[in-house]
Order: C-alpha cells, then structure tokens, then sequence
C-alpha cells in the first residue's frame, strides 16, 4: 500500500470556542483533509489537562475522517484510548490514522512529558497491508539545546527494535542532514541575527560577540542514530517550513525563514521513500506558524 504520512504543527489548537477560533479550527481541518493523509502526526495540541486534549483530538479526527483510537494491548491489559501523548506544559502530541489502517494491538506507546521530554513522544504501529510501521510524532524542547540533544537520545532509542520506523516532529532546530553532493541540506539561518532569543538556538558562545551558529547536535544524533531526514535523503528543493507567521502585534517572526519541522525515517523505508512535499496553501498558511509537511511510502518496497 502506499501511505501518505504527514507532521503538522497546529499552534495551540484547543477546542474552540469564539468564533475566531472556529474559523481557524476549520481551516486546519480544510488543510488536513487537503493533504489526503494516511497518518498525521500532529504537535501542539492543547489541553489543561490530557483529557482536555485528548477531546480536541477526538472531534480532530472525527472532523477529518480519520481516527485515533488505539488497540487494547493484551499484555497490559490496558484498553483502547485515544492516540495522545501529554505533557506538564499542556502541549500534547497526537496520531491520526485512516481507518482503513490497522492499530497492533501493544504496538501503542505514549512517552508523557517529564522526564524524557519537554513535551512529549506519542508512537504506534500500524499495519497498512504490509510489514508493520511505527509511526511517530514529537515536539522537541523551544528553550534548550542540550536538552534537545538529550531528547534526541532518547527519541532514537524508541526505534530500536528494528520495526520500520518514521516519525514527524516540531523539532525546534535546523537539521544536520546532508544533500547528496556532500553539503548541509539546511544552511544555518542564524549568523546574522541578533536578538534576545539566539541564545535557545545557537551553540555556547565564550565569546558573545563571536558569530553565532546554529546547534545541530540533536539532529546529528537523529542522523547518527538511524532516523534520516527525508528532505535530504530525496534531495528535494529547499521550503521553510515557518517564518510566513506574525505574532499578536504584526510582527514578523523574528528567526525568518526556517526548517524545523521534518519527517524522519529508519533505513527500512529508505527503499519506499517517493516524494516530498511542503504542503503551502491559502489555508496552511492561514492556520498555523508552521506549515505542514508530507511524505509517500510505497510499504510494497519494504522488507517484512
């Protein structure tokens, strides 16, 4: 089967109330039923608590006509739930499948917030027909780097067990993954900027007047690890993925344009990797700070 698996960060999607909220509601709905995804990993669902944002991705998925309901694992005797992973700081991470996929039952997993991560890491396997995929979504720390790069760690040790793997992420930093000719997929953004937030997304400097540079060690530990950008791996066309967003007061988002949200894959997909895309619409732009991004998989190509 080939499967479209997207990320989108959705800023701060709650359950909406006013009717400005409604309107931006729909437009995210509009652009996830657009892409015509099999599996989206979603970031930055809100809920004070993680029942509140579990009820956000509820209506999500039934206003897509996707589902997120996991299967009973008859290990733990845990029951079906929705596919959300919380966090302390009420950003959650999510999964939304087409029903016409299958959740293994035990293959879910939820990575709740402290102490692994920031936010959080939600992870389930699929079965669309062919050999299993762990399917994944993270949002990785705004504020520190070496806690991403910590987070890296961990993120990796999740695809351990050889399952075909491939997760979407807000991974708040510029990939270390190279093109095929050998250069930085991502030039760094960051050598000319100087404003009060550098310091979240730049290596230490001993010497604050040094030029600053972007700290790329949480994505190589992803590269290092087995988790391939594949942005790169295609060698695609360069498209920020935000930097089109204004703040409160208009103001332009003040890092430009960057790529920090990717979809990432384990070398077993390598073989099924067929296209992608930066999804760029009237409604993508509209709906969030960050633009969704989708990748295709022919799962005919991978080894069971």
């Amino acid at each position: 089967m080939n499967v479209r698996f997207g990320t989108y960060n959705l800023y701060k999607l709650a359950i909406p109330r006013a009717q400005e909220e409604r309107n931006r509601y729909e437009q995210v709905v509009r652009s996830i039923r657009t892409m015509g995804v099999h599996v989206l990993a979603v970031q930055e669902i809100i809920g004070a608590e993680p029942d509140d944002g579990a009820k956000v991705l509820w209506q999500l998925a039934d206003d897509t006509g996707l589902t997120c309901t996991t299967a009973p694992d008859p290990t733990t005797g845990t029951s079906a739930g929705p596919a959300l992973a919380s966090s302390q700081h009420h950003f959650h991470t999510g999964l939304l499948w087409h029903p016409d996929l299958t959740a293994v039952p035990g293959g879910w997993r939820a990575y709740n917030g402290a102490p692994d991560f920031w936010h959080s890491l939600a992870t389930l396997v699929l079965d669309a027909g062919g050999p299993p995929v762990k399917f994944a979504s993270f949002h990785a720390d705004p504020f520190r780097p070496d806690w991403r790069y910590n987070e890296a760690r961990r993120v990796t040790s999740a695809f351990r067990a050889g399952v075909p793997g491939a997760i979407g992420a807000d991974w708040n930093a510029i990939s270390a993954d190279h093109r095929t000719d050998g250069t930085l997929f991502d030039d760094d953004p960051y050598t000319a900027q100087d404003h009060i937030d550098l310091e979240y997304q730049v290596e230490w400097r001993e010497d604050p007047t040094a030029p600053p540079k972007a700290d790329r060690r949480a994505s190589e530990v992803l590269r290092r690890g087995g988790l391939l950008d594949t942005a790169a791996v295609l060698d695609v066309p360069w498209e920020p993925t935000t930097g089109h967003w204004t703040d409160g007061q208009g103001d332009p988002d003040r890092w430009g344009p960057r790529r920090i949200d990717t979809i990432r894959i384990t070398d077993h997909l390598v073989p099924a990797l067929r296209a992608h895309r930066t999804v760029r619409t009237p409604d993508t732009l509209a709906a969030s700070d960050h633009l969704p991004v989708v990748v295709d998989l022919a799962l005919a190509e991978v080894a069971g």
